[in-house]
Formats: C-alpha cells, structure tokens, sequence
C-alpha cells in the first residue's frame, strides 16, 4: 500500500524508506468515532465518513514520536509532506 499510494505515479522513484510504523492510539480512535458520530447524525453520507489512510513522511524520528503522541491537527505543524 505505501509503494503504490503516490498522488503522482512518478513519485515512486523519488522516495526511499526504512521503515513503515502503524500508530493507533486509543485516545484518537475515541475522538474519531465522536467526530464520525457527529458527522452521521448531521446528514453526512457513509461515502463522506469512509476511513482512510494517510502516509506522513518524517525527516526525523523525533518529529515522527510527536506527532504520534499529540496528533496532528490542522495548523498545529510545520510538516507539510502527507
């Protein structure tokens, strides 16, 4: 799935990981559901609440383990690679 999820097919090449990490955190899979339950009361589609997986690629671990700790919200980082 990573190798083959590029906006733009010719990315494959310019990329090279050394590893991939799923993160789960039950403290985040609260807010979602709350946020999905919300969404679904207020008339959004199945379509519109179908879960998807985003790929963010880190310069360093330290910035990788942040995130994985607070989150990513919307303007709360300077990463801009997802």
């Amino acid at each position: 799935l990573l190798h083959s999820s590029f906006l733009d097919p010719k990315s494959h090449r310019e990329f090279r990981y050394s590893r991939a990490e799923l993160v789960e955190s039950e403290r985040f899979l609260r807010e979602l559901r709350a946020f999905s339950r919300a969404k679904e009361a207020a008339g959004y589609s199945r379509e519109e609440l179908e879960e998807t997986f985003a790929f963010l690629l880190f310069d360093k671990e330290e910035q990788a383990r942040e995130v994985c700790q607070k989150g990513l919200r919307v303007n709360s980082s300077s990463i801009s690679t997802l």
